[in-house]
């Protein structure tokens, strides 16, 4: 499949002279700029932070990353003074040979993430779990039992 380069020509153009040599000098530049500007693969990792999102159960906290790419062995959590901290890296895999390519969309990102969250105190510390499982990081953070019994319902009166 060949990629065709497309040049934008307005209506206006050839009607008004001096904005045909707008379009004309914008067209020029464009085409200098993709002709000598190769895309080269960035060399260096990017920071990243991985989409999570924390819900609420009668039961505990639930706090799930999604880190794609990520192996159970690059992902650390821990907890220390009521914060939890997940920290791991996505590598870049590259072979050997890989130095003929061009890339020419790049939406992938690699690095060293660190992410952290403060902890209620309704969460017991004690009973934090996680698991991994297929990309997806759940850290379950059970509440205590004192805050599991203080919700109560009130009634409601009509006068």
């Amino acid at each position: 499949m060949a990629l065709v380069k497309l040049q934008r020509r307005t209506p206006s153009s050839s009607l008004f002279p001096p904005f045909s040599m707008v379009d004309d000098l914008q067209n020029r530049i464009r085409r200098m700029f993709d002709e000598s500007m190769e895309l080269e693969p960035l060399t260096q990792p990017l920071t990243w932070l991985p989409p999570a999102e924390i819900v609420e159960t009668k039961e505990e906290l639930i706090l799930t990353a999604e880190l794609p790419g990520l192996a159970q062995k690059d992902v650390d959590v821990a907890i220390d003074e009521g914060v939890l901290t997940i920290k791991g890296e996505k590598t870049e895999e590259r072979k050997e040979g890989d130095e003929d390519r061009k890339y020419h969309l790049w939406e992938r990102s690699y690095g060293a993430f660190t992410r952290s969250f403060t902890l209620p105190p309704t969460v017991d510390p004690e009973m934090i779990k996680a698991e991994f499982v297929n990309g997806v990081l759940k850290v379950h953070l059970p509440k205590t039992k004192e805050a599991k019994a203080r919700g109560r319902k009130i009634e409601v009166l009509a006068k």
